[in-house]
């Protein structure tokens, strides 16, 4: 039989299987049609080991240690932090968070890993208590031994003063890095810190930072690590094989420390690896999801980025599974305000040009509906209500900014002093979207010229500042309590903002977080309409994102963005695979 005939064979039978088997753990029977056969499901809410999980990347890992390049996101799948999500709170227990868009920064949300547990005995202090029991894994030159509080010490003092790291560049670059770090015994670490950056530095050391062993490094002269087989971590799952632009491996670690919050009888991982195959193409891609040659697809992972893929697949396949959800980044332009010499400093002209583009027109036609309209400067999920206010409880000013009124924009340009309109320049990746916000600003004499650039050239200007008059750029909406865009110094702040209310309430924040979440909560809340209300960028809506998944695939429930900061794979040792299930599908390993 065809792998092609029993998949539609089984569309149906799968359906009712699933949903059967929602309702109880009891083992369901479907007879498949026409032929008299019994086909078994297992409970999928019944954990199994075995199986390997495919997915797709989209490129090769730029680096395979974080004092090498600044996006060591490799790091998140086979190295690990202090702390991390708390899946007990997760989609499969509580449902407090569902994981799709961090913790919100709020760290009473997360939970111990490397560190069993915590404290901050004073204003300029942590003491972390590390786990025991936690082993680098069996490979030499580590060759298994365990974790120690030296490790923890020498890996901070690392991430905060290689000139390539994140949080050097990030945090060092701006004063913000710990002042000293010591293992005061073999499982206890005290870090000091500036008392002003103690909030900040809860969440950077405690969920930013990964580990990698340091007799690694010290193997390799003390330099970066290059190859893939150099790198050791204390992740669920080890590198095993890189053919660059083809695939990794992954195996599993089989003395990982982790079991299951949900089933604390069973060590994690459940899976015997994974593999990941790199697939640049996003038709390809798809096609590799559809043939069920990987188990999931979420825009976070892959090209999965059109609704109108989504929405094909779901109508063609309708046994797959399917989340949606707001997007973590927000993409739109950003005027220079710091330039007396442009126009972007009028807040009458950045109110002409929100007036000017139909945000709801671009919500319905150009995404399918698929959009978020108000999507900054906070998410509207539910890790985020109590500093989410909506669009109708907005002062009115804020409201008519997504309200759509060219006659309104003209008098504001001509009250301004631009009757005729204008010119500036945007520089960007891609001009496809922009050219739509380029005809909506024709209609107020205004002309955006897009300067699409080679991606690295783009990079470069951001991170060097030298765009002058606009740049599209994103704000990573997870983290409102770094206000990345809007407080004063940052590389985020593309619009060179610099505002007293702003940094009143960006100092509160700081200064609590960690410490008084209320305190933080009421600061982001009143300070929330005031961002809007200043109008800096575009307010453009923001595209959902979309998970989506085969049945086999289980106790995932499309928990692809994480429940910490800035891991999307950390449901990655949760998750297990029914091979039975896949088997009888067609779509055998």
């Amino acid at each position: 039989m065809s792998k092609k005939f029993l998949y539609f064979l089984l569309t149906g039978l799968m359906m009712v299987s699933l949903m059967v088997a929602s309702c109880g753990k009891e083992e369901t029977e479907t007879e498949k049609p026409g032929e008299g056969e019994t086909t078994v499901y297992a409970d999928r809410l019944e954990p199994k080991y075995g199986g390997i999980h495919n997915r797709v990347r989209t490129s090769d890992w730029n680096t395979w240690d974080y004092a090498a390049k600044s996006d060591m996101f490799c790091a998140s799948m086979v190295c690990e932090e202090l702390l991390g999500g708390d899946w007990k709170k997760g989609p499969a227990g509580t449902q407090e968070n569902d994981w799709t868009l961090g913790y919100g920064g709020f760290i009473d949300e997360l939970t111990g890993r490397l560190a069993e547990s915590w404290e901050m005995p004073d204003e300029d202090t942590f003491i972390y208590h590390i786990r025991q029991g936690i082993h680098w894994w069996d490979k030499a030159p580590a060759n298994g031994r365990e974790l120690t509080a030296d490790d923890i010490v020498w890996n901070l003092d690392r991430h905060f003063s290689s000139p390539l790291s994140y949080n050097y560049n990030a945090y060092a670059t701006l004063g913000k890095a710990p002042i000293s770090t010591r293992a005061i015994d073999r499982y206890t670490v005290e870090v000091k810190v500036k008392p002003e950056h103690q909030g900040i530095m809860a969440n950077v050391i405690g969920d930013h930072t990964w580990f990698l062993c340091p007799d690694a490094v010290e193997a390799n002269g003390g330099e970066p690590l290059t190859e893939w087989n150099q790198l050791i971590g204390t992740g669920p799952y080890i590198v095993n094989d890189y053919a660059v632009s083809s695939y990794i491996d992954y195996k599993r670690n089989e003395n990982y420390w982790q079991f299951d919050p949900l089933h604390p009888e069973n060590r994690l991982p459940y899976a015997d690896g994974l593999h990941e195959v790199i697939i640049p193409d996003a038709s390809t891609q798809t096609a590799a999801f559809r043939t069920g040659q990987v188990d999931m697809a979420a825009s976070i992972h892959m090209t999965l980025s059109d609704w109108e893929t989504v929405d094909e697949l779901k109508t063609n396949i309708p046994e797959l599974l399917h989340k949606e959800h707001p997007s973590s980044s927000f993409f739109t332009v950003w005027p220079r305000l710091d330039n007396p010499d442009l126009p972007f400093s009028d807040i009458r002209i950045r109110y002409a040009m929100n007036l000017a583009i139909n945000q709801q027109e671009l919500v319905d036609d150009y995404y399918g509906g698929h959009a978020v309209l108000m999507a900054w400067p906070y998410i509207d999920s539910p890790i985020f209500a109590s500093i989410y206010t909506p669009l109708e409880e907005q002062p009115q000013i804020v409201q008519d900014l997504y309200g759509y009124d060219v006659e309104r924009a003209r008098d504001l340009m001509e009250e301004a002093g631009y009757p005729d309109g204008f010119k500036f320049t945007v520089d960007c990746p891609d001009a496809d979207f922009l050219s739509k916000i380029k005809e909506y600003l024709k209609d107020i004499n205004i002309d955006m010229e897009i300067n699409a650039l080679e991606f690295t050239v783009y990079m470069s200007m951001w991170m060097g500042g030298t765009y002058e008059e606009a740049f599209w750029g994103s704000d990573y909406l997870v983290k409102p309590q770094n206000m990345m865009c809007m407080a004063a110094g940052g590389i985020y702040n593309y619009s060179r903002v610099n505002d007293p209310q702003i940094q009143t309430a960006y100092d509160i924040v700081t200064a609590n977080t960690a410490k008084d979440e209320t305190k933080v909560i009421q600061a982001l809340k009143d300070i929330g309409p005031y961002q809007l209300e200043l109008a800096v960028p575009l307010l453009l809506p923001s595209a959902t994102q979309h998970v989506l998944w085969w049945p086999w695939f289980q106790n995932f429930y499309g928990a692809a963005g994480g429940g910490g900061n800035a891991n999307n794979d950390e449901y990655l040792q949760y998750f297990w695979i029914d091979t039975d299930m896949k088997d009888k599908m067609g779509f055998s390993d």
